[in-house]
């Protein structure tokens, strides 16, 4: 081809990549007016609320300092000769409308990565016409800034039941009214703090509800709130559970006993019914269902604080058996729920409290109650601190959850589904036909028979001790 040729054919090109274009663009306006024409009225302010910050970004970036100079431009002419200003890096962004709020996905440039952006979420709330703003890293280069809009937690929806193929406890809605459940499987445990009257004994009600159509489900209950478990939260759904003990130390001892041989005799259970130790490989089934201890108000059974003599050792042999639950249970489908008005140390000691995976902390007055449910790294999140929580009039049923499998060791705010407090307890009493007692019963006592017997005692059997000195 000659040059000449190339040069006819220079001006057809430019004239076909313009035409691309244009086609281009108009292709995605018409996309972006059929979309809003579609929307409903909610849908189309939160597009015009992304439109507006799409647009001002490049002008709000520089202000709250998320551009930087290009320190290659410093110093440079212009065609006259003359100095020219260094040019101003701007991070691209794109806004995508929520039901929440925005979220925009930030492109991150040298000295501008997502601590700058965590620096200047607070300008960006106020820019953005968002009550809180959060910002996470997504992947290398990518920065997600989710501006939430209102208070999505104010919003009360019912309460969402799994289906029964779901081993999930399910707790409510998020900030970004997603819903979150905790999954089961090879779960350790989990600890619920917080404030009386907030909603932790309701959420555990809710999670037995949840479970107890199940024949292949189990339940033991531990009520500290009560002396007589007959006349508490608990007492009603009593005939769902394998029992139910009230807040004396000394009777908690002997069903924590239970439930701990319970544990030691399950692996072989297991590997007879089918052939491994691993319960979860299978999962529940009636001859060896999950096992679920709730623990409500467990300090009342594990806090030594003031006690002397045999109480004293009977609260210590009370924390060593829930030491084991918690350590051993996840693989053997033993399940502790252990809640507590304030989960520090001495009414929960770490050796249970750091073994539970999942952590919900209700409204609590310090951030050191916090940090003792949900670990040291709440101190770090302002936003998700429970101890900011403390309003009855708009937070009751309002929690913190750590631990669950997306949270990455973040921290998330939920708010628990509606539950009707009444009729609650009757649809759990009316599943008392699926109970089962699957505690093994204890291992007889072996008699010696050649010992003397005749006060009734029986006595181990002992091999007799061989007396006699050996010869030089």
């Amino acid at each position: 081809m000659s040059s000449t040729d190339a040069l006819g054919l220079a001006p057809l090109v430019m004239i076909l990549t313009l035409v691309g274009l244009v086609a281009w663009g108009a292709a995605r306006l018409f996309i972006a007016i059929y979309r809003y024409i579609r929307a409903t009225p909610f849908q189309r302010l939160r597009m015009r609320h992304a439109w507006r910050i799409s647009r001002q970004w490049k002008r709000l970036a520089p202000n709250v300092g998320l551009a930087r100079v290009d320190e290659n431009t410093k110093g440079r002419k212009d065609w006259q000769g003359k100095t020219a200003k260094p040019i101003t890096v701007v991070p691209k962004v794109k806004v995508f409308p929520e039901p929440w709020g925005i979220r925009a996905v930030v492109k991150t440039i040298p000295k501008v990565g997502v601590e700058e952006v965590e620096k200047a979420g607070g300008w960006l709330a106020d820019a953005w016409g968002c009550e809180t703003v959060e910002v996470k890293r997504l992947a290398a280069g990518l920065v997600e800034v989710r501006g939430i809009v209102g208070n999505p937690l104010d919003e009360h929806v019912p309460y969402e039941w799994p289906a029964v193929d779901q081993w999930v406890l399910p707790m409510g809605h998020n900030p970004w009214m997603r819903q979150v459940a905790i999954p089961l499987r090879q779960l350790s445990g989990i600890k619920v703090g917080g404030l009386p009257g907030f909603g932790k004994t309701m959420l555990m009600l809710a999670w037995m509800a949840s479970l107890s159509n199940r024949a292949n489900v189990q339940f033991a209950i531990f009520d500290g709130k009560t002396s007589d478990p007959r006349y508490g939260d608990w007492g009603e759904v009593g005939s769902r559970a394998m029992f139910v003990v009230g807040d004396n130390p000394e009777t908690a001892n002997q069903r924590l006993t239970e439930l701990v041989r319970l544990l030691k005799d399950r692996p072989a259970a297991l590997v007879e019914e089918r052939g491994t130790h691993k319960f979860w490989k299978h999962g529940p089934t009636e001859a060896n269902p999950l096992v679920v201890i709730f623990m409500d108000e467990c300090h009342n059974y594990s806090d030594v604080k003031g006690l002397t003599g045999k109480d004293k050792q009977v609260v210590e042999n009370n924390q060593r058996m829930m030491q084991t639950i918690a350590k051993e249970g996840r693989a053997l489908g033993v399940l502790g729920v252990f809640g507590t008005q304030k989960q520090t140390a001495d009414a929960l000691p770490t050796a249970v409290r750091d073994n539970l995976e999942v952590g919900v902390c209700f409204p609590v007055f310090t951030t050191d109650a916090a940090e003792a449910a949900l670990g040291p790294g709440i101190r770090k999140d302002e936003a998700n601190d429970p101890s900011g929580l403390v309003d009855k009039d708009s937070n009751v049923g309002v929690c913190v959850v750590t631990g669950v499998p997306g949270l990455g060791g973040r921290y998330d705010r939920i708010r628990v589904g509606d539950l009707d407090e009444d009729q609650l307890p009757g649809f759990i009493a009316s599943t008392a036909h699926l109970r089962r007692d699957v505690i093994p019963a204890a291992a007889p006592t072996i008699v010696d028979v050649s010992a003397d017997t005749s006060a009734g005692a029986s006595v181990p059997l002992q091999k007799k001790t061989n007396t006699r000195r050996k010869t030089a």
